[in-house]
């Protein structure tokens, strides 16, 4: 197990410092970064100056070593709107987006879950139905539409929940639903093809004849085998749960990484730019380090290989 978390641990290495490198990149999309940075009507000799003091006229493998070393320190620069440390404005999100981002994988899991495990014991009946009908539903509508219809019945029609803002549970439920229901579909699917074939396979079927419950059958063995693939999609997943995380902020005018990104992009705020950047990228590569160890924990041989 040990050999294992140290290969996964330079893995992620090396995918962080890819990030690094397509982070600093994006200064250069803009051409000319020292022009960017500054208002449009900014005078030639302001711009040369800048670009100096930045550095953007050393060669770019220096460039992109002094970056690291400030990156690593936690150093993107300041806002240029705000004037605030980048780093500090998107940590100070964070805590939020992750929250919003727990609470979809929740919603999630308890659809897919329940939802694959019956279509898989009861194939072709309502059951099956209906979550082949969820999965459908959810991969076809996107997050946007599916959050002003919620937004309409919920916030406008019934006026149960808050449209927008945060300040606890209530202000989670329908973010957390648009963002856990594009998720599901798959999860759902994969669990209950996963399910189906394993429940035809011969070590089932001698459970079964040594007298094992259906539940047992399903949650002591099978259930472990069918997990394997459903976390795999998971963590695949995770990129399009954080992209959708940023579409929900901005439906909802959710205080976290999304809106604050949004605002920068409309704002050509490279510094908090990067800073999101690296840390949503940061934090994806986190969480799928705990995914591979809960993968090789379900199933041992994967630690050998």
């Amino acid at each position: 197990m040990a050999w294992f978390l140290v290969r996964r641990l330079l893995a992620n290495a090396v995918v962080v410092l890819g990030v690094a490198f397509i982070v600093f990149a994006l200064v250069f999309l803009a051409s000319d970064p020292a022009r960017a940075l500054l208002p449009l009507d900014a005078p030639l000799d302001a711009v040369e100056s800048l670009r100096r003091t930045l550095g953007f006229d050393q060669p770019i493998p220096i460039q992109f070593l002094g970056f690291l070393g400030r990156a690593i320190q936690g150093d993107f620069g300041t806002s240029t709107r705000t004037l605030e440390p980048a780093l500090g404005m998107v940590l100070e999100r964070l805590p939020a987006t992750l929250s919003l981002g727990a609470a979809g994988v929740g919603v999630s899991l308890l659809i897919a879950v329940p939802l694959g495990i019956l279509a898989a014991v009861r194939p072709d009946s309502w059951v099956d139905v209906v979550a082949r009908s969820v999965a459908v539903v959810g991969q076809a509508v996107p997050g946007f539409v599916l959050g002003q219809v919620l937004i309409l019945l919920f916030a406008v029609t019934w006026r149960i929940l808050p449209v927008s803002g945060s300040g606890g549970p209530a202000y989670l439920v329908l973010p957390a639903i648009v963002v856990g229901m594009g998720s599901a579909a798959g999860l759902t699917r994969i669990l209950r093809s996963s399910l189906l074939d394993i429940l035809g396979s011969d070590y089932i079927r001698t459970a079964r004849a040594k007298g094992l419950g259906p539940r047992r059958v399903v949650l002591g063995h099978a259930l472990r085998n069918a997990a394997i693939p459903f976390v795999t999609f998971l963590a695949f997943d995770l990129a399009a749960i954080m992209s959708g995380v940023i579409i929900v902020e901005v439906v909802f005018s959710y205080p976290g990484m999304g809106l604050l990104v949004v605002q920068a992009v409309t704002n050509r705020d490279l510094p908090v730019i990067q800073a999101f950047t690296f840390v949503a990228a940061l934090t994806i590569v986190t969480v799928n380090l705990g995914l591979d160890i809960v993968y090789g924990l379900l199933d041992p041989r994967i630690r050998l290989d």
